[in-house]
């Protein structure tokens, strides 16, 4: 290796955002990545890819992605064209609308939950599943 050696290219940005414990971030959100929340959100999120909030995260604020999966608390309301997974530790006060929906034993909603195939591509079924006793290991980091 030389001293002055050309350095690779940049990587490219891989899409994933994380709001750790120690931060709070207030505003509106828009990405087509995905994004964890370990700390605390205010604000609304638009079209994300993956929403994801950690045991310790809160989101204040509604949601609009592809795809949520909540170990945390959100006091705001839920719009997803694809699944919604509610963990044990998950807290929701306000609705939920999805075409999938996965809710963990433990999970609490505050709200209405609309599990509706119409806005699914042709085809797809809407489906609720309770879990019993069951992880995720999104939630694990």
């Amino acid at each position: 290796m030389t001293l002055f050696a050309r350095r690779s290219a940049v990587p490219e940005p891989t899409g994933y955002s994380v709001v750790d414990e120690q931060m709070v971030i207030r505003g509106e959100i828009n990405t087509q990545g995905t994004i964890r929340v370990d700390g605390r959100l205010e604000g609304r999120l638009q079209r994300a890819g993956t929403m994801i909030i950690g045991a310790k995260g809160v989101v204040v604020g509604d949601i609009e992605a592809r795809e949520v999966i909540v170990g945390g608390i959100i006091e705001g309301n839920i719009t997803s064209d694809g699944r919604v997974e509610l963990q044990s530790s998950a807290s929701v006060r306000g609705d939920i609308m999805a075409i999938a929906m996965l809710l963990h034993e433990g999970a609490t909603v505050h709200g209405h939950i609309d599990v509706d195939h119409r806005n699914a591509e042709a085809g797809e079924m809407p489906r609720l599943e309770i879990a019993r006793n069951r992880s995720s290991a999104a939630l694990n980091g």
